[in-house]
Formats: C-alpha cells, structure tokens, sequence
C-alpha cells in the first residue's frame, strides 16, 4: 500500500476547499466518469451521514504506543507491522 501525504491547511471558505478537491483529483488521475464533489462549510454531509477518520492505534501498558495518521490515505499498515516486529518479534 503506497503512502501518501498532502498539506492541506483548514479550508477558511467553499473556494479553497474546491481548490483541496481538485488537487485530489489530480493527483489520483480519477477517470472523467468519476463524480467528485466537496461538502459545504458548514459540514452537513458530514453530520448526515458520519463520515470520520479511522486510525490505527496500538495500547501498551494503559498508554498510546503508536498512533497512526488519520485514514485512509494518512496511515501506513507497514509502520503497524515494523513497530510490532520491533517491539514483540517476527512470527
């Protein structure tokens, strides 16, 4: 799974969030067919239908050991398996 990694700062209005969008768009090459649209400022697709980051997140001894970005393009499962690997050992 390759990562990858994009600044993006907040959005302050509809015009910069389009301008994050259309960057997207661009870079994954997504054919013409392909719908791509942006939710209003004030957030209401995300409200109506729960939309969240997933993250992986490793608890070691009551404490966060290893937090992963916010997916799912911000988290790579091959640091899960290189920080498991160091710290239990290959099986």
């Amino acid at each position: 799974m390759e990562h990858f990694s994009f600044e993006v700062r907040k959005h302050r209005n509809l015009e910069e969030r389009m301008f994050a969008a259309r960057k997207l768009l661009e870079h994954f090459s997504l054919p013409p067919q392909c719908q791509w649209v942006a939710d209003c400022m004030d957030n209401n697709a995300n409200v109506a239908y729960g939309v969240s980051y997933e993250r992986v997140c490793i608890v070691q001894k009551n404490k966060i050991a290893y937090l992963g970005g916010k997916g799912p393009f911000f988290y790579n499962l091959k640091d899960v398996l290189h920080w498991l690997e160091k710290s239990y050992g290959k099986r």
